[in-house]
């Protein structure tokens, strides 16, 4: 029989999944406790451009989703570096806050008014032209 060694430790049917008390390490690593940090402050950042881009759709900004989709970003790297569920928020909230932006943009949120449907009046072209 041919010895695979650790994987077939790893991969074989009646291989324990337990590890031994004496080789865990229940001490965290600080590494661990950085990259918790990074990924928190990573949603948190994606979360108040969120904020942001929800607050200039209110205020008539325009269909300004550029923050959002880089709050998205930060929420994707939230998500690797270890914080999954309040990345998966960051990323949710920021998706919403580009349809909300969108939305206002063109004038289906009532009362706000539209302010991607400014277009050039006949006249001013014509005069523009000299005719």
């Amino acid at each position: 029989m041919i010895d695979h060694g650790l994987w077939e430790l790893i991969l074989g049917e009646n291989a324990d999944t337990q590890i031994p008390e004496e080789q865990a390490d229940n001490d965290p690593a600080p590494e661990g406790r950085a990259t918790l940090l990074g990924s928190w402050i990573s949603c948190a950042i994606g979360i108040l451009l969120a904020a942001g881009t929800g607050v200039a759709a209110f205020l008539g900004g325009g269909a300004n989703t550029t923050a959002a989709a880089l709050g998205v970003g930060f929420g994707v790297l939230g998500y690797f570096l270890g914080a999954r569920k309040l990345a998966t928020a960051t990323v949710f909230l920021c998706a919403a806050a580009i349809l909300f932006g969108l939305a206002a943009s063109q004038g289906l949120i009532p009362g706000i008014a539209p302010s991607d449907r400014a277009l050039p009046s006949i006249l001013t072209l014509i005069a523009s032209f000299g005719l």
